[in-house]
């Protein structure tokens, strides 16, 4: 059944291999069509603006005819150097040919002498007929023209083939197209280069000793005689080359163009070749995990382990053939999935065992969607596809948001965590908030990862005067006290798959990817990034952006009030001072627990009491909450009490429980945060509540539609919202959740969680359908996309769809669920 299951694999993949090679072919005949056309074009209109010459010429000479050579003659040599020419030519009702240099006959060219004396059809004269191999002649019939007591029946002017074809050389696929301009019999007029990969007088001689992929000489001939176009592929000494041909439109010129093959689809190949291994890749995983999952008896046991040590095996060097580079990072978390899914499978009557197992699992599987979001959006951007989704956002929830996401990590590594916000202005920016969050995520995550245990890590913002009009200038310094980077490395960090070697980071994972799309986002930002470390002293990252203001700020004011504000950071403290300072507040500030105390104590003995203290939850000497209680015994009950933390209260709600503590006010402190933590605290105090512990989300009482048409993606997001006490209904496809929502009455269903790709209709059809619905909830219900599509352009097609939020599979439950509360409370 394993052998069964592989054969399948195998054909899938060489099938998509065939349907790639195709499509890279389609592509590129497609390309190479369009821009022959436009080349052909160029040449018509080019050849029009010399029988617009001859025209001219003609009308002139009529008007103003010439009896001596010599008067003629300077007229000539002075409009050859205005008008671009190399000669004037004639012809009279002879069929004898006259230029300042030849006099022949062109009785024995009969096609050319209908042509040109009884249709009356202009022609064009080439190397058929002279020896210069560069020498064009357009010649068009006139009437009786007499210069110097000669008549003539046609007259013309003679170019150099160089300059009327200059507009083929082109730059385009790094300068190696190789063109030539043919007659229909495949005479060659015309080559860009005389050195090029077809020689010879006749192209279709010359292709005929050349071997081809796709068409022939024999094709090519028959192709150009019925005006069929066919991209065809041809092996020559120099290469393999794509061969297209296009008819000019001038004549019987053929266009004939051969670009390398490398050149063409070269990307095309290369992205090809990557998803072919990552497919591999993934096969041989399944068979490993099938394997293992089907194993009922030690002999079974026994012949999988050996099937899966192959597997693993084969799966490492395909990995090492997909990138050289991630190959450590890469086996790390999947060779920890493996061990612990055979771990868990020997232990599955010890729950601890178990759990400890799927724990690491988890973790392994965060990384693998790191490392595969970082591939896809190097991808994204190497292929251009890549789009700012320039949004208007809040600069406050973006920093709230960075905090909650690095929170966990630096709880866990016991570090030091301070982040300050400088003289900011303008908090609702227009910008692209998901891009911005990764450039500060990637920065800050390789500060966590590469910062020992107990160490230090801050992130300062600040706003400066812009030189782009409308805009502030942003600039965003993330600092640590890690392990630094060598001056070596510094000058590559920026590279893709870059990693320093250094035997303190080998077990760090990461895909060697994150600084390089950082850079390619802040430039595509139009910012700037540059780094300062040195080695076991830390680094410094600087990202400075022009971002557009979306409108001027409020006005905050506040009354005088007295405010002690607590904080042994000393930037935080000041910087957090003077926007208080700057709304109307009296300020002081300590920077520890035990000077508070005895700023409280001061004061009360001068009876000029506080009426409002900021405490730091983590200060020397005497931390924020046993502050807070001796604090309470000069001030009463009477005095708002906040605890300041860049943690989530629930890890310090069981501190706080004693201490009468009014609220909880989170760091980074922008103005409005400041102002709003007064505004509730202090100016509403007799609404206030006294708070002891965090308000936890509770979803008991609310009513979901789940709607969602795999099985496994719709049990997890039902036990998740299940947990919370929140009654969930499902539906299994669009169409299903509009009739659902039809069916109930108003209010009915508190939010949709809506999937996208689903069948029947899918999630943006669907969503567009229940806001167009005739009833009075239809256009307040949120709905939230939980998709894989996690690009830009796909959360601005949710938004247009109409839904609220957009989450990206595998799903962060803490993102969602801090995003169902905003719109629950």
């Amino acid at each position: 059944m394993v052998i069964a299951f592989a054969c399948i694999i195998v054909c899938t993949l060489l099938y998509y291999t065939s349907i790639i090679r195709q499509t890279t072919y389609t592509e590129s005949s497609e390309h190479l069509d369009e821009v022959s056309r436009q080349m052909a074009a160029s040449i018509v209109k080019q050849s029009q603006s010399q029988w617009n010459m001859v025209e001219m010429f003609h009308n002139y000479l009529s008007d103003v005819p010439y009896q001596d050579d010599t008067d003629f003659n300077s007229y000539i040599r002075e409009k050859k150097e205005d008008w671009g020419f190399d000669s004037l030519c004639f012809v009279d009702k002879d069929a004898m040919y006259y230029d300042n240099e030849n006099s022949f006959s062109l009785l024995s060219q009969k096609e050319i002498i209908v042509n040109l004396l009884t249709e009356r059809i202009p022609v064009i004269l080439d190397n058929v007929l002279f020896e210069d191999e560069n020498k064009l002649v357009f010649l068009s019939p006139v009437e009786n023209l007499s210069i110097s007591g000669k008549t003539f029946k046609a007259m013309g002017a003679t170019y150099n083939s160089q300059n009327l074809f200059d507009i083929l050389d082109i730059q385009a696929f790094d300068g190696k197209a190789e063109l030539y301009i043919t007659h229909k019999d495949g005479v060659v007029l015309f080559r860009t280069a005389q050195d090029s990969a077809i020689s010879g007088y006749n192209l279709f001689n010359s292709l005929a000793e050349e071997k081809f992929e796709r068409g022939s000489a024999q094709l090519l001939r028959e192709n150009i005689h019925s005006d069929h176009q066919e991209l065809m592929t041809v092996h020559t000494d120099n290469g393999e080359y794509y061969l297209n041909h296009t008819p000019v439109g001038v004549d019987d010129w053929q266009l004939i163009m051969m670009v390398p093959m490398d050149v063409v689809s070269g990307r095309i190949q290369q992205s090809s070749i990557i998803t072919f291994l990552c497919l591999l890749l993934i096969g041989a995983l399944i068979i490993a995990a099938f394997i293992l999952l089907y194993s009922d008896s030690a002999k079974k046991v026994l012949h999988a382990e050996e099937k899966a040590r192959k597997a693993a095996e084969s799966a490492n060097m395909a990995k090492s053939r997909f990138l050289s580079n991630m190959s450590h990072d890469i086996r790390t978390p999947m060779n920890a999935i493996v061990g612990m899914t055979k771990i868990a499978s020997g232990h599955l009557n010890e729950p601890e065992k178990v759990r400890d197992c799927l724990q690491k699992i988890n973790l392994s599987g965060h990384l693998l969607v790191g490392l595969i979001n970082d591939i896809l959006d190097m991808s994204k951007i190497e292929s251009g596809k890549m789009v700012l989704n320039n949004n208007t956002a809040s600069l406050v929830e973006l920093m709230d948001n960075l905090v909650g996401i690095t929170r966990p990590t630096i709880r866990q590594k016991n570090q030091e965590f301070n982040i300050r916000i400088h003289d900011i202005d303008h908090e609702e920016l227009v910008f692209d908030s998901l891009r911005l969050s990764q450039i500060l995520i990637n920065l800050l995550g390789n500060a966590l990862k590469f910062t020992p245990d107990g160490g230090k890590i801050s992130v300062d913002v600040c706003e400066q005067p812009s030189p782009v009009k409308g805009c502030g200038h942003f600039v965003f310094c993330v600092a640590d006290t890690g392990i630094g980077i060598s001056p070596e490395f510094q000058k590559n960090l920026f590279e893709s798959f870059s990693r320093e070697r250094d035997s303190r980071i080998d077990k760090i994972e990461g895909s060697g990817l994150g600084m390089s799309i950082t850079k390619m986002i802040v430039d595509m930002m139009d910012g700037t990034i540059r780094v300062e470390s040195e080695l076991d002293k830390g680094s410094v990252f600087t990202v400075e952006l022009d971002l557009q203001i979306a409108a001027e700020p409020q006005e905050l004011t506040l009354p005088a009030i007295r405010v002690l504000l607590a904080d042994d950071d000393p930037d935080t403290c000041l910087s957090a001072a003077e926007f208080l300072k700057t709304m109307g507040a009296v300020v002081d500030v300590a920077f520890n627990g035990q000077e508070a105390v005895e700023k409280v104590r001061e004061s009360c003995l001068e009876g000029d009491d506080y009426q409002m203290i900021l405490l730091d939850w983590k200060m020397p000497k005497l931390g924020g909450a046993d502050a807070a209680r001796s604090i309470r015994e000069y001030v009463g009950d009477d005095v708002p009490i906040l605890i300041i933390s860049a943690y989530d209260l629930s890890e310090i709600e069981s501190g706080v429980n004693d201490t009468k503590i009014d609220g909880f006010i989170q760091k980074p402190f922008f103005k409005s945060t400041l102002y709003d933590c007064i505004q509730r605290y202090y100016l509403n105090q007799d609404k206030k509540e006294k708070v002891s512990a965090v308000k936890r989300l509770t979803l008991k009482g609310r009513r979901f539609l789940l709607v969602e048409d795999n099985e496994i993606n719709q049990e997890i997001a039902l036990y998740s919202m299940s947990e919370l006490g929140a009654e969930v209904e499902t539906a299994w496809n669009g169409r299903e959740a509009v009739e659902l929502f039809g069916r109930s009455p108003a209010g009915y269903y508190d939010m949709i969680l809506m999937d996208i790709q689903m069948p029947v209709m899918n999630g943006y059809e669907a969503a567009r359908a229940i806001r167009s619905a005739d009833r009075e909830d239809a256009g307040r219900i949120p709905i939230f996309a939980m998709t894989a599509d996690a690009f830009s352009e796909d959360i601005i097609m949710a938004k247009e769809a109409g839904m609220n939020s957009h989450f990206a599979k595998p799903l962060d439950m803490e993102a969602i669920i801090k995003e169902i509360k905003k719109y629950i409370d």
